[in-house]
């Protein structure tokens, strides 16, 4: 509720800043479109709250994902409303900081003073901020339609010292965080990457969690789709903190461990064997062998469930040298794998990569690193001798697109 009425408040602001500038910018076309302009404000804020007021109160008390998925969709073009305000805002803020600037250094009578003090006069940063901002639009709406569908193959090599040799390039596809109940009558969309997956002729594919939103309704159009993915070694999936169902209030505690067992019984009928706190071995005619790991979720947060317990799933193959561990959140190696040497590379998911960012050279940036939970939040991560790699995801949640993180294939191949 806290974070609803913080939210509330920054869409009243926004619209007040973003009126106010809009109105000081170009006073001649709000002199003659003033009520049109502020009506049109108005709507668009009481919109909003209504968009805000009805998540917050209805959002766990709705049990068809379906009505869920469509809210989404609402709060996305929200989103590609108050995005450009967003943007627009801070060049008012910039605006005002070079006013102020301008107005201290402009008894210096210096050539940037008075450049400065003119460019702050014509109010040019927010008339080009204004131009700026509304190119957003365009870009959401295309996060919304197209860019959560440009599923994407990444592929990464990972080279550690004690894998047997007969596991050299080995094959891994990961996928993670499908969110499938937000992708209402869109499962076809998915095979795509199923077609993908198959092309890289992978010896195991593993799936680390989130794979619904809360309901084991959401898995029935998937099943059909996930169960033609096929590997060598096998498929394998471990549960986020969304396949708790914990996203809905239950009348029962019986319906919840019913919805969580159905879940469970989905993900088995596209092929994938779930590892709630096992492990399993993948051996070689040469009698080598390497550890597959797999816990159940634990979250950093107090919403999260914590119900991984990595010594019980350890114990079978204490005495396996190479060890891969499937853990939904990046949270969980920073507090139980991190610094253990017998644990070489750790999959994780969850973070989406925020769904938005992007992509410089061979790096991504975005908004993800500011949030502290996130130190670890896309991409591939090394200390000493072990590695941690963060998949961005296939699904989305709440914001019902992607922008510069797209959906994401991974392809690790393991060398020594």
């Amino acid at each position: 509720m806290i974070s609803t009425i913080f939210s509330s408040i920054s869409i009243i602001l926004l619209d007040i800043i973003t009126l106010n500038g809009i109105k000081r910018g170009f006073p001649q076309c709000c002199s003659r479109h003033w009520r049109g302009i502020r009506l049109a404000f108005i709507v668009q804020t009481a919109v909003a709250l209504a968009i805000m007021l009805f998540g917050a109160v209805f959002q766990k008390r709705i049990s068809d994902y379906r009505i869920i998925a469509l809210y989404y969709y609402f709060f996305g073009g929200m989103a590609a409303v108050y995005v450009p305000k967003m943007v627009y805002t801070l060049f008012l803020f910039v605006e005002w900081a070079v006013t102020v600037i301008s107005r201290k250094d402009a008894k210096t009578q210096s050539f940037f003073s008075l450049r400065l003090c003119a460019f702050a006069r014509e109010k040019s940063i927010a008339k080009y901020g204004l131009g700026i901002s509304l190119l957003f639009l365009p870009l959401v709406v295309w996060g919304i339609l197209f860019g959560r569908y440009n599923f994407t193959v990444e592929n990464v090599e990972v080279t550690v010292g004690n894998l047997p040799q007969a596991f050299n390039g080995y094959k891994i596809v990961q996928l993670s965080d499908i969110h499938a109940g937000s992708f209402a009558g869109a499962a076809h969309r998915f095979q795509k990457v199923v077609d993908l997956i198959n092309e890289q002729n992978p010896d195991i594919v593993v799936m680390t969690g989130d794979i619904v939103n809360n309901y084991a309704d959401e898995l029935i159009p998937f099943v059909p789709v996930f169960s033609q993915i096929c590997a060598a070694d096998g498929k394998y999936a471990v549960l986020g903190n969304h396949d708790y169902g914990g996203y809905y209030k239950w009348k029962n505690t019986a319906d919840s461990i019913a919805n969580h067992e159905a879940i469970k019984r989905f993900i088995e009928q596209m092929g994938f064997e779930v590892l709630n706190n096992r492990a399993v071995m993948i051996n070689r005619c040469d009698s080598s062998s390497i550890a597959l790991i797999g816990v159940e979720n634990w979250g950093k947060l107090k919403r999260f469930p914590k119900r991984a317990n990595l010594e019980q799933s350890l114990e079978p193959v204490n005495d396996i040298p190479f060890k891969i561990l499937l853990t939904h959140d990046p949270s969980f190696w920073i507090k139980e794998v991190k610094n253990r040497n017998d644990i070489a590379l750790t999959l994780t998911g969850h973070t989406h990569g925020m769904q938005m960012g992007v992509k410089l050279g061979n790096k991504r940036y975005g908004p993800a690193p500011l949030l502290p939970r996130f130190r670890y939040w896309s991409g591939l991560y090394k200390t000493e001798n072990q590695y941690l790699y963060v998949n961005r995801g296939l699904g989305v949640i709440g914001f019902p697109a992607r922008i510069g993180m797209p959906p994401e294939i991974t392809v690790i191949t393991l060398r020594y």
